[in-house]
């Protein structure tokens, strides 16, 4: 029987040096323990200022993430094509954390949407910089 799953996300975030930041991977791993998302597959793209382009899959990450006991359910889904595509806008000495991850939280509704025949007519994800510039000029204009 295949799994249920909830609405999954494809995301990449860069940063600016050639190595993921130990804060993230720090609140990875918690977002992991609490079970609030699953990771379905994950990669790292490094392009170090000397040297090659490098695409990392979890299982060959060692212990640089500290969630290297994670079994993948879906890995693969990051395709070929969108690393490409990220790697493209990974500049020399940066690097990239893209993730494809389960919204956990949710297959309770998405299971019960299913199953009486409901459609999801509509998805966006509004950024976290753009809901707080909102939010200010939303203070400043009370």
């Amino acid at each position: 029987m295949a799994s249920t799953f909830g609405p999954v996300e494809l995301i990449a975030l860069g940063f600016p040096d050639d190595r993921i930041p130990d804060e993230v991977k720090a609140q990875l791993a918690a977002l992991v323990v609490s079970e609030q998302v699953r990771i379905i597959d994950l990669v790292v793209v490094r392009r170090p200022l000397e040297g090659d382009l490098e695409i990392i899959e979890l299982e060959d990450l060692g212990d640089e993430l500290a969630i290297t006991d994670v079994e993948l359910e879906g890995g693969g889904l990051a395709g070929d094509e969108d690393i490409a595509d990220i790697a493209e806008a990974v500049p020399a000495g940066t690097s990239a954390l893209v993730l494809v991850f389960e919204h956990v939280w949710s297959n309770g509704i998405a299971q019960a949407i299913r199953e009486t025949g409901g459609v999801l007519l509509a998805a966006e994800r509004i950024p976290a910089e753009v809901v707080a510039a909102i939010a200010e000029l939303e203070d400043a204009s009370a």
